[in-house]
């Protein structure tokens, strides 16, 4: 796809200040949605293995060829890398441009849920408690100074942490009681949480926008639907489909998701829709299914 670049004249430059207040953004004008790379998990050789759409309209690759399942991966803020959690608890990082995989130097074993923070310097993972397969705590690791902070001391099992795109807060899900599993947000600088759902029902797969809106995947209405979240304000369906749709992921200038579902064939693949409105799109139709898509920051960085 041909890019168009534009000038950095002084009224191109108001008028990107401009975008910035009207389409949410932080940090300067960002890369159109279609030149941002979306990752997934993809089968390759019986194992789920990052692959990854360079941009819109382009055909899937795969990436990564581990030993074990990748189970969560998420991006570096150059674009160029991505953070891989193994199924063993092993950490890895893959280069989209060339597939070379290096395995991260990490203190603890059997971690799980392991994303890196927007400015690429802390990993958010969750590890199980040795006195219970059913209590997770999350933790925090500075990769500059090795400290490891715990965040989390709570019943039940905390886990599926996501940073906000400031790296000011986590998003995390709780599972605190038989019938329910809520979202909640913990502040970085003072340590509080505040529990965002509350309901006997099952809430997933947070995603955080930068002005705070969650889109995320639930059963309130008895099968797994998007859902959009704004603290303090009643949730807003965004999809209804008897399928199952979940994983939400949002483009870097906030206007568009990318997700999961079964819809159109029973095996999990990729979709995007506009969350103001509109019908959703297919974008893969692998013969394994592709699941957890995850858009990077900005545009691949070369």
């Amino acid at each position: 796809m041909r890019q168009t670049h534009i000038r950095a004249t002084p009224s191109s430059r108001m008028l990107c200040a401009m975008a910035l207040a009207l389409s949410l953004l932080l940090g300067g004008c960002r890369s159109e949605p279609a030149d941002a790379p979306i990752a997934f998990l993809a089968q390759r050789d019986g194992l789920w293995q990052a692959w990854w759409i360079e941009r819109a309209g382009a055909q899937p690759k795969a990436l990564s060829k581990t030993s074990e399942d990748v189970i969560r991966l998420s991006w570096y803020p150059n674009g160029r890398e991505l953070l891989l959690n193994l199924q063993d608890g092993r950490l890895v990082k893959v280069n989209v441009a060339n597939g070379l995989t290096t395995k991260l130097d990490f203190p603890v074993a059997g971690v799980a849920d392991a994303v890196i923070s927007p400015d690429g310097r802390r990993i958010a993972y969750s590890v199980s408690m040795v006195d219970s397969g059913d209590r997770n705590d999350l933790w925090t690791y500075d990769l500059a100074t090795r400290e490891r902070r715990k965040l989390t001391t709570m019943p039940g099992l905390q886990h599926d942490p996501v940073w906000s795109p400031d790296g000011k807060a986590i998003y995390f899900l709780s599972a605190g009681g038989p019938q329910a599993h809520d979202l909640w947000r913990l502040d970085l600088a003072t340590g509080s949480t505040e529990q965002l759902t509350v309901n006997a029902l099952y809430h997933f797969d947070p995603a955080v926008r930068s002005d705070g809106l969650i889109a995320y995947s639930g059963n309130e209405d008895g099968d797994y639907d998007l859902w959009t979240l704004k603290p303090g304000k009643p949730p807003q369906r965004l999809t209804r489909d008897p399928a199952l749709d979940a994983r939400p992921s949002w483009s870097p200038d906030g206007r568009t998701l990318v997700f999961e579902s079964t819809r159109d064939g029973g095996t999990h693949q990729l979709w995007r829709i506009d969350p103001e409105g509109g019908q959703a799109t297919r974008l893969t139709n692998l013969p394994g299914g592709a699941r957890m898509p995850v858009w990077a920051p900005t545009g691949m960085r070369r």
